[in-house]
């Protein structure tokens, strides 16, 4: 019975005309050698797949965007990437909100907390990692007290990354009035791929006017209280009708996860005037969407585009091949590319996999360094200072392919000229990595680094 679904399964990858061959391999030789061990691996970690559709966006904003470019030619280049982006299925693009840049984890909750406990409509959160110390208590404290006075709060929490899978927190919450669903509960997926999609998102919504987007979980750690000491992230705050577009994000994935449409709710989505000027557009990313996935889009037209200097920070990075083979081309054009990683690891398999690569990046003419003031958990990317990118996403298969995650995009010298000082501050935090010090490795580096290549090969 094992043999026959194992064929199925290999066949099935075979005719994929856009499966990568690795995986076809790989999957092929776990199947041939043990078929009852392939079956149990493809039931873990194989293709998911899913009962319930995300949404899937197209074309939104284009009217704009091509009057834009009939108006100003100058600007044909860059919002040609806008045309693009919302072609795969970012969200709208507009001119019409602030955004403000978080770099640090202690201004990012002060200026969060204000605003939750401000809120006077909704409150809308999904975030990835939630644990149960002090920083998180005063969170769920905050959005208790505003469901309490009135205010519809929901959070949508990752049944992996909620902290100690305590439903103390959780009942508090809701008897204070909160909503509090889990995505993908690992329980119900046990023996299913899609316990393998996470919800990687940190997104919070409020009174569908202030928006905040990054990669700042909720705990200690992120605030430098941690294992990894001070803790380098970064995060936008929104101002304007941009949030709303966060919010419609929000409310796809409550759809998704609760089975409840809350898309009507003037809660979430009251009138909210312009309030700055900033341009820039929401780019999510989900698994049902492969070939022209939002953030692949993102990754490549940020990386094709720009001539003159791409910068990109990141814990993770290990690049799907058509983002990597791009941004070599790039590095060997004469671009001056940046890249920086961190010198510690939250991941066993991280750190060799992240050198692996950066060695075929220095080789190609990159420079890569690595953050020595703590842990760097900051996904950035900025090229030719004015295309910008902050968001959930790291620079692996995993985000681009296999959790929800969001990036915001921005289209901005001024955001560019922000993010680049602190790429620049950063960088002086940090130690040049040279091919020298990849060969340098010892034979059990050596063997570690083949090891943890082996599961970003399969994913």
């Amino acid at each position: 019975m094992f043999l026959v679904v194992d064929i199925y399964i290999v066949t099935n990858l075979l005719v994929r005309k856009r499966s990568d061959f690795r995986r076809q391999l790989g999957w092929l030789i776990v199947m041939a050698a043990n078929p009852i061990i392939g079956f149990g691996a493809y039931i873990m970690v194989g293709k998911p797949i899913f009962s319930r559709s995300f949404t899937r966006y197209k074309d939104e904003g284009m009217d704009l965007i091509e009057r834009k470019m009939a108006e100003d030619p100058a600007s044909r280049k860059r919002l040609s990437v806008a045309r693009a982006l919302s072609a795969s299925g970012a969200l709208a693009y507009s001119e019409d909100s602030s955004v403000t840049y978080i770099g640090r984890g202690t201004q990012y909750f002060d200026e969060l907390y204000t605003d939750l406990r401000k809120a006077e409509l909704s409150i809308c959160v999904e975030c990835y990692i939630i644990r149960r110390d002090g920083t998180s208590r005063e969170f769920m404290n905050i959005l208790s007290e505003r469901a309490r006075n009135g205010v519809e709060v929901r959070i949508i929490f990752d049944d992996y990354g909620y902290d100690g899978r305590s439903m103390r927190y959780i009942k508090g919450l809701r008897e204070a009035g909160c909503e509090c669903v889990f995505f993908h509960n690992m329980n119900r997926l046990m023996f299913s791929p899609l316990k393998n999609c996470r919800n990687h998102r940190k997104t919070v919504v409020i009174d569908g006017r202030i928006a905040y987007q990054g990669g700042f979980n909720i705990g200690d750690e992120y605030v430098g209280e941690g294992p990894l000491g001070e803790w380098r992230d970064a995060a936008v705050r929104i101002v304007g009708p941009q949030a709303q577009q966060l919010g419609r994000m929000f409310v796809e994935d409550w759809r998704y996860t609760a089975r409840e449409d809350i898309s009507g709710r003037s809660t979430i989505f009251p009138r909210v005037e312009p309030a700055g000027g900033v341009p820039m557009q929401v780019v999510p990313g989900n698994p049902v969407i492969q070939d022209l996935n939002p953030l692949m889009c993102q990754f490549m037209s940020v990386i094709e585009c720009s001539e003159e200097s791409i910068c990109i920070e990141t814990p993770y990075f290990i690049p799907p091949r058509p983002i990597f083979e791009a941004l070599i081309m790039r590095a060997r054009s004469g671009t001056d590319v940046r890249i920086i990683i961190p010198y510690e690891s939250d991941h066993p398999c991280v750190y060799w996999s992240n050198r692996h690569y950066a060695n075929i990046m220095m080789e190609a003419g990159a420079r890569v360094y690595e953050y020595r003031k703590g842990f760097i958990h900051t996904k950035m990317i900025i090229g030719d200072g004015r295309y910008c990118s902050v968001g959930s996403a790291n620079f692996d298969e995993r985000s681009v392919h296999i959790n929800l995650e969001c990036n915001v995009m921005m289209y901005s010298e001024e955001m560019g000229e922000k993010l680049t000082d602190e790429f620049m501050r950063d960088l002086g935090e940090s130690t040049e990595y040279t091919r020298e010090m990849y060969g340098s490795r010892t034979a059990g580096q050596r063997l570690r680094t083949f090891l943890s290549l082996i599961p970003y090969d399969q994913l």
